[in-house]
């Protein structure tokens, strides 16, 4: 067949559909079709209009209550038209014969609902095994949608082109999904959260010069333990005074931790938080060194292992220290190096809940160290506000994972999964939490006494 034939659509049966919405539906359907005429242009137009405004539909529901316009996101829709563009000229070429560009196009702008509605509507509420299976369904559907689609343009079987077609459509999720490519072009606006000052202002600098007496009054509680055998000893570091996210995702880390761990009794954490400024010593960088030198004083360093857990914001160049009007410096991951470095304490897991935390890990890393980061270095983590208990990884791991997990890894592991799931349910930017396991630490830790609950 020459090309001028192979442009021609294939002349509709006395039985074919008399419309072309008719037609779609039927195709939608799975249902046997006679050959049939092309679509036409206004078909083509109201079935590109029609997808476009059920996405935009989409995206506004999953916006409210306030959905804001964000212009910024249209752009992204180009590479969605270019897809279905892709996908009519892959399915034409592959064809024999040749169905009209008309009529490949109508099939790819059909098949466009369908997955939408999946990624969208039904992921949110699927656990992994029903979204692979409904994944699994809807890849089925495609295929039998195109295949028959073409059947009905060209009236004959095209197995090859429908799987032609098929891994177009994979290899586009994928491709989609890695790069992020979403076309948000409706937010919810960011909350600006503010906490009422403490109505005693406090004096900056007698509450900074009492820190240290405050840390040695904790670490008077915290015992050396002369048995050979590992202990663990925890310091926790809550970043941030305004919300209060952070000090409570402490908290249950020191517990969570000492539980498994066995570490009742040799534990201290230091806690900013503009509710309370006396209950427990102020985290700054000076305080962590201060604490970390005073825990080491009470461990083997030789032997013991550190669990030290951060909970702040995160910038790309620090890790966010503040509370109330106190001049405070933020935590650089050469800071932080330094301070373990100064207090010789040998065997480290650092556990670093905060956005781009994972630029913290080259810094810290050795054989001896283990390193959990709740975002990668170009990522915000999620779930920092006064709305929340925990953040999205505090739920995830100390909550969720931690408790039931054989080892810090796969509780790690089930985290990120979690936080993955949660993260493309809300269709917002994947976060990507990090970890570094020194292979020397892990051995280590699974010969210490667990103490699961």
């Amino acid at each position: 067949m020459d090309d001028a034939e192979s442009q021609n659509p294939l002349p509709a049966t006395p039985n074919a559909p008399r419309s072309g919405l008719a037609l779609l539906l039927k195709l939608w359907g799975l249902r046997a079709v006679p050959p049939a005429a092309g679509p036409s242009t206004a078909l083509l137009i109201c079935l590109a209009l029609f997808s476009l405004l059920l996405w935009l539909t989409i995206d506004w529901l999953a916006a409210l209550p306030d959905p804001q316009f964000l212009a910024a996101g249209a752009p992204l829709l180009a590479w969605y038209a270019l897809a279905i563009l892709s996908m009519a000229v892959l399915l034409r070429w592959r064809s024999k014969p040749r169905p009209a560009f008309e009529a490949a196009l109508l099939l790819s702008l059909g098949l466009v609902p369908i997955p939408m509605l999946l990624a969208a509507v039904a992921a949110p509420y699927l656990n992994p095994l029903l979204l692979l299976a409904a994944g699994i369904a809807v890849l089925v559907y495609s295929y039998l949608y195109i295949a028959r689609s073409l059947h009905a343009f060209t009236g004959e079987r095209q197995r090859v082109a429908a799987i032609a077609g098929l891994a177009f459509l994979v290899g586009f999720v994928w491709i989609t999904d890695a790069l992020e490519v979403i076309p948000d072009v409706w937010a919810a606006p960011e909350v600006e959260e503010s906490v009422a000052a403490n109505d005693a202002h406090a004096d900056a600098e007698s509450l900074m010069f009492e820190q240290s007496a405050r840390i040695d009054q904790a670490l008077a509680a915290v015992h050396a333990d002369a048995s050979p055998a590992p202990k663990g000893f925890f310091l926790g570091f809550a970043g941030v005074g305004d919300q209060r996210v952070f000090a409570q995702e402490i908290g249950l880390a020191s517990r969570v931790l000492s539980e498994r761990y066995g570490m009742d009794g040799r534990t201290l954490s230091l806690i900013n938080d503009e509710r309370d400024l006396e209950r427990a010593p102020l985290a700054s960088v000076s305080g962590l060194r201060y604490a970390l030198r005073g825990l080491a004083a009470r461990m083997n360093v030789d032997r013991d292992v550190l669990f030290l857990a951060i909970s702040s914001h995160g910038a790309r160049e620090a890790i966010a220290v503040a509370n109330s009007d106190l001049p405070l410096d933020d935590l650089t991951d050469d800071d932080l190096a330094a301070a373990l470095r100064e207090s010789n304490i040998k065997w480290r897991v650092i556990v670093i809940s905060a956005c781009y935390a994972g630029g913290f890990i080259d810094a810290l890393k050795d054989p001896r160290t283990i390193v959990i980061a709740a975002a990668a270095a170009d990522r915000t983590s999620f779930g920092c506000s006064n709305d929340s208990d925990l953040t999205y990884f505090g739920e995830a791991f100390y909550r969720d994972a931690l408790p039931e997990a054989r080892t810090l890894r796969d509780a790690f592991d089930r985290a990120k999964a979690a936080i993955a799931l949660r993260e493309r349910r809300e269709r917002v930017d994947a976060s990507r939490p990090q970890a570094y396991f020194g292979s020397e630490l892990e051995a280590k830790l699974a010969a210490m006494k667990d103490h699961p609950p």
